[in-house]
């Protein structure tokens, strides 16, 4: 506190360091008619040269856990299908101490649930795929639903976490590294160490990409079947929260006041003896509501643009992304394939696809295929101020 007059109100002064913005790591310092706790957060806002507005936390201090968290899961996730592969070579005839008749439940669950091509060639398909991906399983818990009557990926992979963990050698570390992968997991306690972290660096996290990269796990020297199965099924389950908080981090108001929703998943899907990860996003923007004295006698229905992206590696095909919009039934498209011949291939039947397309009752724009992958554009994502107060 600042010595003051006896009529005159009290003065705080206090250092803070900012946690991004490109000042980042840069300390202030402040005087204010009211003390600031020390160690807490704020959010600000820069009126003038001289002055801070503070700003309620709120949705910014969601949105910066999520991206924290989002680093994390990305750092400790590994590909579905490596779990898989290592799941399908189980010896059928092992040991009951090597593989108990509940964790061959547990695999055989988790194999069972996986969609092949022939499925998802249709409508109904394609929703028990989506709905089973594991990005829905809390929102189901929330509801009260029953995790058991639904195939899901993720209440799978947890299953057989279970049915894994107690088979482990009471020697083995991996103990340790399932707890801090679950403990990970409590996003709201874990902010301030997280921000912590951040704000050792100056450049901004950037947006995740689109698709997530393929990351296989390495066998370690001396780990046992068990330990590897375990340590596959925890990085699986990172990766599909890798998804799960890229959808979260990717929703929220636009610039210019669109309500934008985002789901980002990936279904392993069967095609013939191989495991192909399917990973889609799907994007819906509204536009804002109109003010009050814009509005008209009829109100207009909302027109929601969907926007749908596609990434797989299909042989003999190789790495294909597509994306498509659709507004007012109208629907255009770009495909990406990386081998020539692919592209050429799919340039040559884009006439057939357009005639199927307007078979089934759409408007169809732009149909286009090219070689190699999408540019990766900006993404929206809401602009966040922090500071971190010190004394």
């Amino acid at each position: 506190m600042l010595p003051q007059g006896t009529s005159q109100p009290a003065i705080y002064r206090s250092l803070v360091s900012l946690l991004n913005t490109a000042q980042s790591g840069a300390t202030l310092s402040i005087e204010s008619p009211q003390p600031l706790r020390i160690g807490s957060l704020l959010s600000a806002l820069v009126s003038d040269a001289q002055t801070l507005n503070f700003v309620p936390l709120s949705s910014r201090q969601e949105q910066l856990a999520i991206a924290a968290q989002l680093a994390s899961q990305q750092s400790r996730q590994g590909s579905l299908s490596g779990l898989i592969n290592a799941l399908q070579n189980l010896p059928a005839d092992s040991a009951p101490s090597t593989t108990s008749t509940d964790l061959r439940a547990a695999v055989e669950r988790l194999l069972a649930g996986l969609p092949d091509v022939q499925q998802l060639s249709n409508p109904r398909g394609v929703a028990q795929a989506l709905l089973g991906s594991g990005l829905f399983l809390e929102a189901r818990l929330l509801a009260g639903a029953n995790p058991g009557q639904v195939p899901d990926m993720k209440a799978d992979l947890l299953r057989l976490i279970a049915q894994l963990t107690p088979g482990l050698p009471s020697s083995t570390s991996f103990n340790a590294i399932l707890a801090a992968n679950t403990l990970a997991q409590s996003l709201p306690s874990f902010v301030r160490s997280a921000l912590g972290t951040l704000g050792q660096v100056s450049a901004k996290a950037s947006p995740t990409g689109f698709p997530l990269p393929e990351r296989l796990l390495q066998s370690l020297e001396g780990e046992g079947d068990l330990e590897q199965l375990l340590r596959l099924a925890a990085a699986a389950v990172s990766r599909l929260q890798s998804h799960q908080l890229s959808s979260l981090e990717q929703s929220g108001l636009t610039d210019d006041g669109r309500l934008l929703s985002t789901w980002q998943l990936e279904i392993p899907m069967r095609n013939l003896q191989d495991i192909v990860p399917l990973q889609v996003k799907l994007q819906r923007e509204e536009a804002p509501e109109p003010e009050p004295e814009h509005k008209r006698e009829e109100r207009e229905p909302k027109q929601a643009l969907w926007r749908v992206d596609l990434a797989f590696d299909l042989e003999p095909l190789g790495p294909l992304q597509v994306q498509a919009q659709l507004i007012q039934g109208r629907l255009s498209s770009q495909l990406w394939a990386e081998r020539p011949y692919t592209a050429s291939l799919i340039e040559s039947h884009l006439g057939n696809l357009r005639e199927r397309l307007l078979a089934s009752g759409l408007n169809v724009g732009d149909l286009d295929c090219h070689l190699g992958t999408p540019p990766q554009g900006p993404q929206t994502r809401l602009e966040q101020r922090w500071v971190d107060e010190t004394a």
